[in-house]
């Protein structure tokens, strides 16, 4: 559990943009033998969701948030990197953000994810076209392709990629994540058997398990 003294000294230092102090912050929790869930959930998604609030409420500018955005996405990049453990398997994970979706946090963390359970992972980042998502898929063979959606106004775009997935690859099963799709409107995947919402990283850690044997 991150104190919340910790919690407060890296968000002050984030709004700084004190990238220094706030890599000294994580290598430390990292050091201490903090989990990796720990350090993406309470500290790195808790401190953007609250810049993000200050934001709307103008008590941070807009280039407040995006030095904080950079300095996570760097943060999220070295710490996964830390807790590789070179225990692999087979399996590959596309990840992606849907097209005209822009934020990517949550979707380096879901990719971050697979890969310290050993999983290949093929990252694809924000306002992925739908064709090149497509293509690559054919030529790649993923055993899952995980999405990230957080604008309601995308969930069209959303159902549309979902049957153009199917279209190539019936069997695949897709991940779907962010806040579109939260507060019951998940439901709307029901009618699809091989698509699995996760509103978590709680969530997403089971499935790696139950899905992480080799071929």
């Amino acid at each position: 559990m991150i104190s919340e003294a910790i919690y407060l000294h890296y968000l002050d230092s984030l709004l700084k943009g004190d990238k220094k102090q706030c890599f000294q912050i994580v290598s430390d929790l990292v050091e201490s033998n903090v989990p990796l869930k720990e350090i993406y959930v309470q500290l790195f998604q808790r401190s953007m969701y609250r810049i993000g609030q200050m934001w709307e409420k103008e008590r941070c500018s807009i280039a407040d948030e995006h030095i904080a955005t950079k300095i996570t996405e760097s943060l999220i990049e070295t710490t996964t990197s830390r807790f590789l453990n070179g225990n692999n398997t087979d399996k590959l994970a596309i990840i992606t953000c849907i097209d005209k979706e822009y934020h990517e946090l949550g979707a380096r963390m879901v990719a971050g994810f697979f890969e310290v359970s050993g999983w290949k992972t093929l990252y694809l980042g924000s306002n992925t076209p739908q064709s090149t998502l497509i293509d690559l898929i054919k030529e790649k063979k993923p055993d899952v392709v995980g999405i990230s959606n957080n604008f309601y106004i995308n969930i069209s775009r959303l159902l549309k990629l979902i049957e153009q997935i199917h279209h190539v690859e019936p069997n695949l099963q897709i991940l779907v994540g962010g806040q579109a799709l939260s507060g019951g409107q998940s439901e709307i995947l029901s009618k699809y058997p091989n698509v699995k919402y996760l509103s978590c990283l709680d969530e997403l850690g089971e499935f790696i398990s139950a899905n992480s044997t080799s071929n």
